[in-house]
């Protein structure tokens, strides 16, 4: 990867805001227009915003799917990281996002850290559909850090796996609404696709102070 210093800001990468998880009393029986898109992110590495952004084919609406952030005022987190989800044994979450019935592609991938940027290249070529008053097991999005620059990550390969036993229980415990409903699969069991989304490239954001005359 071509990781290179950039004087401007990334508007389009920090300017997205995450699509939120289901709330404790949404209901999908209720949802006559809209379904559920469940999975988990995981990551090895530093703590970041490790996020899919998601584009419907019909409409061309992005949605946000997101774990952690990019911006943290805990030292513990910046510098030690996170623990471990206690479901899933790696650091991550599961997700839930309500959205419209319809066909859907997950156009890219992207790690946010503090002035740190870095995304995927190419297609990812994972599609699925959202059908209403069902939801739907994307699976495990695991992003592994390849390369760092001191403590800011500048290169990472996602892989994408279903990982239905360890992660079905934990979504259904995470969050009610789901938790006696039946979730579709978008993968075959056991199948794992490496390095989605192809090579990784990004930025740093460097700030420039100007100083004030007086």
């Amino acid at each position: 990867m071509n990781f290179r210093p950039a004087l401007l800001a990334i508007s389009l990468l920090l300017g997205a805001c995450a699509t939120p998880n289901i709330s404790k009393d949404f209901s999908l029986e209720k949802s006559a227009s809209t379904g559920v898109a469940a999975g988990s992110i995981t990551y090895e590495g530093g703590y970041a915003a490790y996020r899919l952004h998601v584009e419907s084919k019909a409409s061309g609406k992005s949605f946000l799917i997101e774990h952690g952030s990019s911006q943290t005022l805990s030292f513990t987190l910046a510098f030690k990281g996170e623990e471990p989800h206690h479901g899933l044994r790696k650091k991550g979450s599961p997700f839930a996002i309500e959205l419209p019935a319809g066909a859907y592609v997950v156009k890219s991938w992207q790690i946010s850290q503090g002035a740190a940027n870095v995304w995927s290249t190419a297609p990812t070529g994972i599609e699925f559909e959202i059908k209403p008053r069902e939801a739907i097991y994307l699976g495990n999005f695991h992003f592994r850090e390849t390369t760092r620059l001191m403590r800011a990550v500048t290169g990472s390969a996602v892989s994408l796996s279903d990982q239905s036993e360890r992660d079905l229980p934990v979504i259904r415990t995470s969050f009610a609404a789901l938790a006696s409903v039946p979730l579709t699969q978008s993968l075959s069991g056991g199948v794992k696709i490496e390095n989605v989304g192809g090579a990784s490239d990004g930025k740093v954001t460097i700030p420039i102070f100007i100083p004030i005359m007086r």
